[in-house]
């Protein structure tokens, strides 16, 4: 029985595989499961047997691409004891690494769909709520070390959510004139203004840049 399932996980992890890349290169609507099937190496059968529709195999793979994201950043960001390298680390780690960044076009179709499939919707909810929670954590660890003077962690990590996500789009989209460089730049900034550290982090800050 074990031995079964290991490898009924195993087919179940190909598929997701297959779909998530086929998913960021095509986009959802372009891809159809004996694609997907065909990538994985396995009949339409064994797909549909795991995900009966195209909305559960993009559902599964936004949860398998946040989930690794979730426990890399977990791991990650423990190690940093500075609250500002802190907050530096989690947004490098989050947004768009450049243009067609695989995880980021899984975003956009979960986007594109989510206001035309109420599960799809809930899933986004759940994943950026995740992601927001991580933020406000970050923002409440810098609080609690006198580095950051915010009086509402969970607003402003809307607001620093926001931004990411919006700088991310257009990196990811390939808009001209902006580069990974200049999103870590800009979130930093935004981030210094909104939080309003203690004038030593300032001079600090300075001194790196």
């Amino acid at each position: 029985m074990t031995q079964r399932r290991s490898k009924g996980q195993a087919r179940e992890e190909l598929v997701v595989q297959a779909a998530t890349q086929m998913i960021a290169e095509r986009g959802l609507a372009n891809v159809r499961v004996s694609d997907v099937a065909a990538r994985a190496g396995m009949s339409v059968g064994h797909v549909t047997y795991y995900f009966p529709s195209k909305a559960a195999l993009l559902m599964r793979a936004i949860r398998q691409s946040e989930g690794s994201l979730a426990d890399q950043v977990g791991i990650e960001i423990q190690r940093v004891r500075d609250p500002w390298k802190r907050l530096d680390r989690l947004v490098e780690l989050s947004a768009s690494t450049g243009p067609s960044d695989p995880g980021w076009l899984l975003w956009f179709e979960v986007w594109s769909n989510a206001g035309l499939d109420p599960e799809i919707a809930r899933v986004h909810d759940e994943l950026d709520g995740a992601w927001r929670a991580v933020l406000a954590d970050v923002l409440r660890y810098g609080c609690d070390k006198g580095a950051f003077e915010v009086d509402d962690p969970i607003r402003a990590a809307s607001v620093l959510s926001a931004l990411i996500d919006g700088l991310s789009i257009r990196l990811t989209l390939g808009s001209a004139g902006l580069t990974r460089k200049d999103l870590l730049r800009l979130c930093h900034d935004a981030a210094e203004a909104q939080l309003r550290p203690a004038r030593s982090t300032q001079g600090r800050a300075a001194r790196d840049a």
